[in-house]
């Protein structure tokens, strides 16, 4: 079978064409596997149709054991068909070995996540001609470890073939066949030392705050050959956890600010703004709607979460597959990258132009920013640079434990790396006097809150410096002028991925007043980026206001 032909492709082809209802991120899932399946091969990927075959054919001898399906055969639905199709179908060249190795599936509650899991873990078992595949069922708890686990024991079951190749007992699944094991695995369980998994399912990782355990049960992978960490979730109430920076990598990958070809990421999330009473963002969220889940639960769900407000957060969370706590961004996504935002900016043709700097230097262990605003015709064009220390253990080591997109940004240019535990001023006051020397600096807008000293000094030096704090009364018009030429698709910011997720992080605080101010406390991570763009592009328009007040005085 041609891979254009392939099941896998078809529903690709249903979700981008509109025949399948399906959220942002899930349809760039599948433009990822129609894109690959046409320039694949120039990163020595291939889709095989056999090797996708094989898991779609294996999953008809399991049964369902639970609800009105029990004892009837598993029929993959199309969304399960392509992500099993996906991570099992893809390969490389070279090799011919897996594709993926680390895999993130966020879909809501009662989607069939545990039955899906079990596909999937059983398969590695007997079919994935490993030599003694150990697949682990993980949890930061013995308890909800054993959930996924007594699904796994009730499925084999209830197959009459795989009663034949595996044994089930108390606390571990055995296949002589293959000398492989299935068992459960969590920080107050088994202890993690010294296991090497072949299959890792980390069911609920909303529910994980044990990052060391993380870590632990993921690096024993890396003997194994083509291993899979498979990730099922719900949406959670934290986007600052673990399983929170999960879904910020896989909306990365599939957004393509980071090239991850070993990630498959499928994310089944409405606009963060739906209508909770839509039908259309109940699909959105629920790909196995009308068959595990029916859609009549769902309205009364709704409908009672309008009534009674404190339901609200948990429908959202359960039903729409919505993080509920950080998850409203103050710009969301597509919206800052709407119009022509994301074209790159030609700083030749930029030069001399008059220009307004903001500067956030945070607490010099974190990311400090300098963002350039430049008016130019009716846009305002930001451009940002943004530096992180490497920090007292090396920058691979602190990408690995806070954000992996900081080596794909750093090696693509768009973050800067500063050696030792804190950012050097040297570099940041290095960088101001280029940018001096290349733009005509009306004024370099900065936080006096640890400043003083360097604000000093760049004054002392030409610097046209200018005080602005952080409170309502001089952030509300900045940030309410980003708002507005976002809106009218005029901030052009040439697609900084690092920009964008420090604008996706911000938390926006209002007072009584309508006044507003991004608030760092609660802002979902680092935001100095933000900060200093909101500066930057609030001096810059009322600098422009100022110069055309002047014009009309003088006509």
């Amino acid at each position: 079978m041609d891979p254009v032909d392939h099941p896998v492709s078809a529903y690709a082809r249903d979700v981008t064409e509109g025949r399948v209802i399906a959220g942002d991120l899930v349809q760039r899932a599948c433009r990822r596997h129609l894109s690959d399946l046409e320039t694949g091969r120039d990163r020595g990927l291939y889709f095989d149709p056999e090797g996708a075959d094989r898991i779609l054919n294996f999953a008809r001898i399991l049964r369902h054991t639970e609800g009105a399906l029990a004892g009837q055969s598993f029929q993959l639905q199309p969304w399960q068909v392509f992500r099993m199709g996906s991570v099992f179908g893809w390969k490389r060249e070279a090799t011919g070995l897996r594709r993926f190795r680390n895999t993130y599936h966020q879909v809501g509650k009662k989607n069939g996540k545990t039955t899906d899991t079990a596909v999937p873990m059983l398969y590695s078992q007997l079919m994935d001609g490993e030599a003694a595949p150990q697949a682990y069922c993980a949890a930061t708890t013995r308890d909800q470890a054993g959930l996924l686990f007594k699904g796994v024991k009730r499925m084999i079951k209830h197959s009459p073939v795989l009663t034949r190749g595996m044994d089930v007992y108390r606390t571990q699944i055995e296949t002589p066949d293959t000398d492989g094991m299935i068992a459960c695995l969590s920080r107050d369980g088994n202890s993690s030392d010294g296991i090497n998994p072949h299959f890792l399912a980390r069911d609920e990782m909303h529910r994980w705050t044990d990052r060391e355990l993380a870590e632990t049960i993921t690096e024993s992978m890396i003997a194994r050959t083509q291993p899979i960490d498979w990730v099922i979730t719900t949406a959670g109430h934290d986007r600052a956890s673990l399983c929170g920076e999960l879904r910020d990598y896989a909306e990365s990958v599939l957004r393509g600010d980071v090239e991850d070809d070993r990630f498959f990421a499928y994310v089944a999330e409405p606009p963060v703004d739906c209508d909770p009473l839509d039908p259309v963002a109940w699909a959105m969220g629920n790909p196995n709607l009308d068959v595990s889940k029916p859609q009549a639960d769902i309205k009364a769900a709704a409908t009672l979460a309008t009534i009674i407000a404190a339901k609200m957060p948990n429908f959202r969370r359960f039903h729409l597959n919505l993080w509920t706590e950080g998850a409203e961004a103050w710009i969301a996504r597509d919206v800052w990258d709407q119009g022509d935002a994301k074209q790159p900016i030609d700083l030749a043709r930029l030069r001399g132009k008059r220009a307004w700097i903001g500067l956030d230097l945070s607490n010099k262990v974190d990311t400090t920013a300098i963002v350039v605003a430049i008016p130019d015709g009716e846009a305002v064009v930001v451009i940002s640079y943004i530096f992180l220390p490497e920090g007292p253990k090396g920058f691979i080591h602190r990408a690995q434990t806070e954000k992996r997109e900081y080596v794909g940004w750093q090696q693509a240019g768009w973050l800067e790396i500063c050696r030792g535990g804190s950012v050097d001023e040297e570099e940041i006051r290095a960088r101001l006097h280029w940018l001096k020397g290349f733009f005509d600096v009306q004024e370099v807008a900065y936080d006096p809150w640890g400043m003083k000293y360097l604000a000093e000094r760049l004054e002392k030096e030409g610097f046209p410096m200018v005080e602005h704090r952080q409170g309502f009364a001089s952030m509300s018009n900045p940030m309410k002028r980003v708002e507005e030429l976002v809106a009218q698709k005029r901030i052009r910011h040439g697609g900084n991925p690092v920009l964008a997720w420090q604008v996706g992080n911000v938390h926006r605080d209002e007072d009584a007043s309508e006044n507003v101010k991004p608030n760092k406390k609660k802002s979902t991570g680092r935001i100095d980026g933000a900060v200093a763009m909101i500066m930057a592009v609030g001096r810059a328009v009322a600098g422009q206001g100022k110069k055309k007040q002047r014009e009309i005085e003088t006509l």
